[in-house]
């Protein structure tokens, strides 16, 4: 409860401004939405961290933007990024696997931390009963930084590719998120090493160290003994040639017109749309996304995506397609996505037998505090549920089969 009263506090002093100086955007109208209560009920999700995270990015950039030139603008932007934004939300990915679990844990987000951003406080008997016991959950607490990272660079794609926000307010953290995607996969290129020998404090080491070498190893031998640390030497001949094979893969996720500036174009009088790739890795190795974005009249903003899973060597096939802010009514909302995937048995990096699966998830936002003589235009309550089955699903922690409800709030905002 003192978590929600404070974050409402936040929140009510951000409106306040922005209601003042709302910043603009390719649409009529901007909403910024805050979780307040995710599922499983532990700290902060995935999910919630990352929604949370954006809505109070856009909301400074759009008002830095306003208020000063900019070059500063984007300076102070870029700043907060590099020193804060950026590490935060990768951090609080590895721990909100952690918190899922039930196992604390204490991140160290700040890149001039001796680490450059980790996270610790967790005993080696803890790490390794996890890889013994759930091992896919184990691969994806190390994978879960990158995870993070790419849902946050898919969000701001789908807010400028529908016109919900506009490549101004988003251009900063959305370079720098890529830049951060490429840099962490791209490591083994020049055998960069990031970690040292391990602390003699077990409470005191990274959780993971090296996020890609650590899951490479794990992936390939996954009852050696047990250490956290990996550098580019321990990895066998066999783990370097799939470093390699992820490494490439990266370079998907620049394929997106957003990069220059084209947020969508037009396909006919009342529609646009826009087209991107990405690729990302999850419990039992990686997968490549081709993404599709469009939006009809500012009203009907269809969002969908091709996916193929990859685990040692055989591949799986997903896929998924939603609606966005649908209105339902004058004060109600709508928003769903529905998922369908195979995945390899048990989520198992060796199997090469598959099994679907699949998730359905909607979201209602219910709009109070109308207005129509100011920039501040509603205060929405937000009820969201999602049933999936058993499998990975990126931003969801549960891997197995659940029903999930949280709730939140969102503000409104028009365009003078």
């Amino acid at each position: 409860m003192k978590r929600i009263t404070v974050l409402l506090l936040a929140m009510a002093s951000v409106a306040s401004l922005a209601a003042q100086d709302a910043p603009s955007a390719g649409s009529s109208e901007q909403r910024y939405s805050f979780v307040l209560r995710d599922s499983p009920a532990r700290l902060f999700t995935m999910r919630q961290f990352d929604e949370n995270s954006l809505s109070g990015f856009r909301l400074l950039s759009g008002l830095l933007n306003r208020d000063l030139k900019p070059v500063l603008s984007y300076a102070i932007q870029g700043a907060f990024g590099l020193l804060f934004f950026k590490t935060l939300t990768h951090e609080e990915g590895h721990r909100s696997i952690l918190a899922g679990e039930d196992i604390g844990a204490v991140s160290h987000p700040f890149p001039f931390s001796e680490r450059s951003g980790y996270v610790d406080g967790v005993t080696d008997a803890t790490l390794q009963n996890l890889r013994d016991t759930k091992f896919p959950t184990f691969i994806r607490l190390h994978t879960a930084g990158f995870e993070s990272d790419y849902m946050l660079a898919t969000r701001e794609e789908t807010l400028m590719s529908q016109g919900d926000e506009s490549y101004k307010n988003l251009v900063v953290e959305y370079l720098l998120r890529k830049v951060a995607i490429v840099r962490y996969f791209t490591e083994g290129i020049f055998k960069h090493d990031t970690d040292g020998p391990e602390e003699a404090d077990e409470l005191r080491r990274d959780i993971v160290g090296n996020d890609l070498y650590s899951v490479i190893r794990h992936l390939f031998r996954p009852t050696m003994a047990y250490t956290r640390y990996t550098r580019y030497a321990d990895l066998t001949d066999r783990e370097r040639h799939y470093l390699h094979r992820v490494e490439a893969r990266t370079f998907l996720n620049l394929a997106n017109a957003n990069l220059i500036g084209v947020s969508n174009v037009r396909l006919a009088d009342d529609l646009r749309g826009n087209i991107g790739l990405g690729h990302c890795m999850g419990p039992f190795g990686d997968f490549v996304d081709e993404k599709l974005w469009l939006a009809c009249k500012e009203k009907v903003k269809v969002n969908a995506y091709l996916r193929e899973f990859e685990n040692l060597d055989r591949w799986f096939l997903g896929a998924g397609i939603g609606i966005n802010d649908y209105p339902v009514g004058k004060r109600l909302e709508v928003s769903a996505i529905v998922h369908y995937w195979n995945q390899p048995l048990g989520l198992s990096f060796t199997e090469r037998r598959g099994k679907s699966g699949g998730a359905v998830d909607v979201t209602g936002r219910y709009k109070l505090l109308l207005r129509h003589d100011s920039r501040f235009q509603y205060l929405s309550l937000d009820l969201g549920v999602i049933y999936k089955t058993a499998g990975f699903l990126p931003e969801e922690i549960e891997l197995r089969k659940y029903l999930g409800v949280r709730f939140g709030l969102s503000l409104g905002f028009r365009d003078r």
